[in-house]
């Protein structure tokens, strides 16, 4: 290949802008990092001023919070009454044993002075703090003995008005707490001194003793100062705690330690920049491409219903008009997408109402036609349990000497006039009834509705009643019978055998609320929604006409109630009924039932 005076200068003027590109780099990141490092090196320190600036601050939140804590422990530790029972009997064996255990238990260390002024436990405080303690006051301190430094709290022990002691809680001031105190400002070393105590380090420092010295020398100082120990400088700032002095120390070698080595990031970063400067020509080739190859990638994944490919910018003017493009389109294509989404769901809602109208319809024909046909149905009855009741009653004369007998036939004629009762209210099933009708004693009802279910029943049948109270029912008796009877009926037929019914009454407020529950198979959930249906049944050729449910739930509702269904913990079927609560006037029979009872069969 022949070098044509255009390529040769081609290849100069490529080697001259990676030579100019490169020094450029030079000219400007040597420079920039020398300010770079003198700007962090003045950032790091003027960090480390205000860190220990800051500390005096978190130090007096910190005493605030302790100081009410402690107070609170000191209160409570004198305010117990074993305490101050051994106090008054000047027991002060019982009293320091009454102490040790109320410190304990709030994880502190007991303090106590006796009536005389004597420390029967704890540091000693001083005649000061005890006197505060007789004006009512509960000071904390900080105080010092032969084992070390301690911040107490105290209060007074009163008994009759009168001061007969002081007890209350103190802290060990030692390496932990300077430790605790250290990791809460960020602080190298935190030195707790007392005037007449040696001081407490939060680690072992070559220069604590030296910067201790030099603290007490000025201790009256507010603002942070630099200390030179040994050449080292140290940012020392003192703030007070209860009587002692806190130092917080600040280690400016560490704080600057970082600098070696962000010089040599920065001076990788220069290099790696070079690098890239070099590179950038072999690389835009690529950055062109690129951006066609996301867009193709985005047109497939739209074909698969993706809208949220991620588009690339490019610099080429004419590929990024392409990309705004697509994008637009893609966005109308969404929108147009969502809309017809928007249509579909609002034709289903429409349809989903029509249906839960057209099925309240056919539901409210179905009860006007079971109106209808239970009218008919009481009309008739009537006259044969007429005739049934006439039979009965003169049966019930005639045996005079059959005891057992004649409570069965009174039994009997009972439930004949209650079945007159019902044909007579099935007439007015859907009349409104009046709220004053009647009211009962729940629980009388519901233990009759046990008796007969035991006389009733060939096979082996238990019904519990448990009340609370002497409930009342805004209903009249015969009424909640029939309610009670067709829900034990209905249970009755699930179970043919080893029968479980509990019967659960209770009042609340304005309310009765009764729960009847059995051991059967329960409800199936597809079905639950129609159980109050009339002429709805599942027992199909077995019998029944699906009524029982429906005048249940026509009687409660007359009365002023509601009635539901759940599912109980054994799986069987649980009614809830909730009537208004009643009054009667209490009996003899009533009088001599329990407050809560327990009847079973």
């Amino acid at each position: 290949m022949v070098n044509t005076p255009a390529h040769r200068f081609s290849l100069s003027l490529q080697s001259a802008v990676l030579a100019l590109v490169a020094l450029a780099l030079l000219a400007a990141v040597i420079p920039a990092g020398l300010v770079l490092d003198r700007w962090l090196e003045r950032e790091l320190e003027a960090r480390a001023w205000r860190d220990v600036a800051l500390a005096p601050t978190i130090l007096k939140d910190r005493n605030q919070s302790i100081g009410d804590a402690l107070m609170m422990h000191a209160k409570e530790v004198a305010q117990s009454p074993e305490l101050v029972a051994a106090l008054v009997l000047q027991d002060r064996a019982r009293a320091l044993r009454a102490v040790q255990d109320a410190a304990q238990a709030l994880k502190q260390g007991p303090l106590l002075v006796a009536e005389d002024g004597t420390l029967l436990s704890g540091p000693a405080p001083s005649p000061e703090l005890v006197l505060a303690t007789h004006r009512g006051d509960m000071p904390v301190a900080v105080v010092a003995d032969s084992a070390g430094m301690y911040l107490i709290s105290i209060a007074p022990v009163h008994a009759t008005g009168r001061w007969i002691g002081a007890a209350g809680v103190a802290t060990p001031l030692d390496t932990a707490a300077a430790e605790a105190l250290a990791g809460l400002t960020r602080s190298d070393l935190v030195l707790l001194m007392f005037p007449r105590s040696p001081a407490t380090a939060s680690a072992t420092h070559p220069a604590a003793n030296e910067i201790a010295r030099a603290i007490q020398l000025d201790p009256d100082a507010q603002s942070p100062r630099e200390l030179r120990v040994d050449g080292v400088r140290y940012l020392v700032a003192t703030g007070p705690l209860a009587g002692a002095t806190v130092a917080f120390v600040r280690d400016l070698r560490r704080e600057l330690a970082i600098l070696p080595r962000l010089r040599q990031v920065l001076l990788a970063s220069g290099a790696g920049a070079l690098l890239v400067a070099l590179l950038l020509g072999s690389l835009l080739v690529l950055r062109l491409v690129r951006p066609v190859r996301v867009l193709a990638a985005a047109a497939d994944r739209l074909s698969h219903g993706d809208f949220d490919a991620p588009l690339a910018a490019s610099p080429v003017r004419e590929l990024m008009r392409v990309t705004q493009a697509f994008d637009a389109m893609r966005a109308s294509l969404a929108n147009r997408i969502e809309e017809l989404r928007a249509a579909n769901r609002m034709l289903e809602e429409r349809q989903a109402r029509l249906a839960a109208l057209q099925a309240e319809l056919l539901r409210k024909e179905r009860v006007a036609v079971s109106g209808r046909m239970a009218v008919e149905l009481a009309h008739e009855i009537r006259n044969p349990v007429a005739n049934l009741r006439n039979c009965l009653e003169l049966l019930h004369r005639r045996l005079q000497h059959d005891a057992q007998g004649r409570e069965y036939a009174s039994l009997a004629i009972d439930e004949l006039l209650r079945m007159h009762e019902l044909a007579e209210r099935m007439l007015d099933l859907y009349r409104p009834r009046n709220a004053e009708a009647g009211h009962c004693a729940v629980a009388e009802v519901a233990r009759e509705i046990a008796m007969l279910a035991r006389v009733g029943s060939e096979d082996a049948v238990s019904v519990f009643v448990h009340t609370e109270g002497q409930p009342v029912a805004a209903i009249p008796p015969d009424a909640l019978k029939q309610v009670l009877l067709n829900l034990v009926q209905n249970a009755r037929e699930a179970v043919p055998s080893g029968l479980v019914v509990r019967i659960d009454v209770r009042t609340e407020l304005a309310s009765t609320t009764i729960t009847v529950c059995d051991n059967g198979p329960g409800v199936p959930p597809g079905i639950r929604g129609r159980i109050f249906d009339p002429f709805f049944t599942t027992r199909g050729s077995a019998g029944g006409i699906g009524l029982g449910l429906f005048v249940v739930e026509g009687v409660v509702r007359g009365y002023g109630g509601r009635v539901w269904l759940t599912e109980a913990e054994s799986g069987g079927a649980c009614f809830h009924i909730v009537l208004p609560a009643g009054t009667v006037e209490p009996d003899a029979h009533a009088a001599r039932q329990a407050a809560t009872t327990e009847v079973g069969s």
